[in-house]
């Protein structure tokens, strides 16, 4: 999987370096704004606009590193690479769920034509590659199998319930764009004849891993959002859909709980309920369950470097090591705000992360955040809560 739902930092990384777009965007000379495609080069720990020209001064629309923001905005952008290229998705905002104020129930709803860019490692090269039909939304999720791009699609309108008129999706695919030909072909319908909602989570091998909640019925986004009673008897639901064949393979159920974690790595699921004290591993491949450690802080956050880790506000991260199960904890804390560092992405044996914000505090215990400083950090280190630190020489704000 190259991006995944819920993601609201538009960036990616590789085994050399990291991408990303600035959220603020800079006033241009033709007056309007626009934001900047950064790389931080992790050989040199030296962050550069995505531009090769030693004389541009970023702030023209010809600037590879220059994405006028009426063309791109940064809430439906998704960043990625697969086989040495950049790739952008640009689309609208996903609203399903969201209350359409002014909206009439039923109407159709236009999103705009959502655009996919390629470009080279370098920034040239941008090209328009694919655009969408306009009465789709396409999610903020993309896998790449090596010759092709998979995208989820639906058509989203308006419709009353309870009072309240809100945007939900019809008509939900996978769908596979074949690079070499151009071409947009339908994988499966996202529904699968049932009443889950399903959404992306990971891949392995040639398989998207899913999960849903299966509440026994259809419901809606108002119901899943006001109505806490329809979690009674709610199941949480992960299965493996099949790219070649769009066949759906559930492989573990459990009862939703009030609150819980999980992350996927591989061909393993690490899922925990907040409380237990236990985290546990499931195989992908047969649903296999086992306990993979007893431990107080079992709120899971990720996986680095294979290990998962749990979060604990105030104390850190605790990383599991997969194969005996023990626990390290790791206190490094940002050095202005005093909360945890911020892992950001993996290459190798090391991790990007910030680990200083600048910024000033406020009265009220808050702060007023200017920016971010990253560095490089091993993941023995990071394991082992030492404050080692590869600082990056920054020239914006960061993500």
């Amino acid at each position: 999987m190259l991006t995944g739902e819920g993601t609201t930092l538009v960036g990616c990384g590789t085994e050399s370096g990291f991408y990303y777009m600035t959220l603020g965007a800079g006033r241009l000379t033709d007056g309007r704004d626009g934001h900047h495609l950064m790389y931080m080069d992790y050989a040199t720990r030296q962050e550069v606009y995505l531009c090769s020209d030693p004389s541009c001064a970023h702030n023209t629309a010809d600037c590879t590193s220059v994405f006028p923001e009426e063309d791109f905005h940064h809430s439906g952008m998704s960043l990625f690479t697969m086989n040495g290229k950049l790739y952008l998705l640009v689309s609208q905002p996903d609203q399903e769920g969201v209350v359409a104020m002014g909206s009439s129930g039923g109407t159709s709803t236009q999103s705009g034509r959502a655009e996919l860019y390629r470009m080279n490692a370098d920034g040239t090269g941008r090209k328009k590659i694919y655009t969408f039909n306009a009465n789709l939304t396409v999610e903020s999720f993309a896998a790449g199998d090596g010759s092709g791009l998979y995208f989820i699609t639906k058509k989203v309108s308006t419709k009353s319930d309870g009072g309240s008129t809100y945007f939900t999706a019809t008509d939900r695919k996978l769908v596979r764009l074949d690079l070499s030909t151009g071409k947009l072909s339908t994988v499966c319908d996202m529904d699968f004849g049932g009443h889950v909602d399903w959404n992306p989570a990971g891949a392995y091998g040639r398989e998207l891993i899913l999960s849903g909640i299966d509440f026994g019925r259809a419901v809606t986004s108002l119901e899943m959002k006001n109505d806490r009673n329809i979690y009674n008897n709610a199941h949480d639901v992960f299965a493996a859909l099949d790219v070649d064949t769009g066949k759906l393979r559930e492989f573990y159920r459990v009862k939703y709980p009030k609150s819980r974690s999980w992350a996927l790595d591989g061909e393993t699921l690490y899922y925990a309920v907040d409380g237990s004290k236990e985290i546990l591993a499931v195989s992908i491949t047969d649903g296999q369950e086992r306990v993979l450690c007893k431990t107080a802080h079992d709120k899971l956050w990720g996986v680095v470097g294979g290990r998962p880790y749990t979060w604990e506000y105030g104390d850190g991260f605790y990383f599991i090591d997969p194969a005996s199960g023990s626990v390290s904890r790791c206190s490094l804390k940002d050095k202005t705000t005093g909360s945890h560092i911020q892992i950001v992405a993996e290459a190798g044996n090391q991790v990007l992360v910030i680990y200083d914000t600048d910024a000033t505090k406020r009265k009220d215990g808050s702060f007023t955040v200017k920016g971010y400083r990253y560095a490089l950090i091993s993941l023995s280190d990071l394991y082992a809560g030492r404050a080692d630190y590869a600082t990056v020489k920054m020239v914006e704000a960061g993500m």
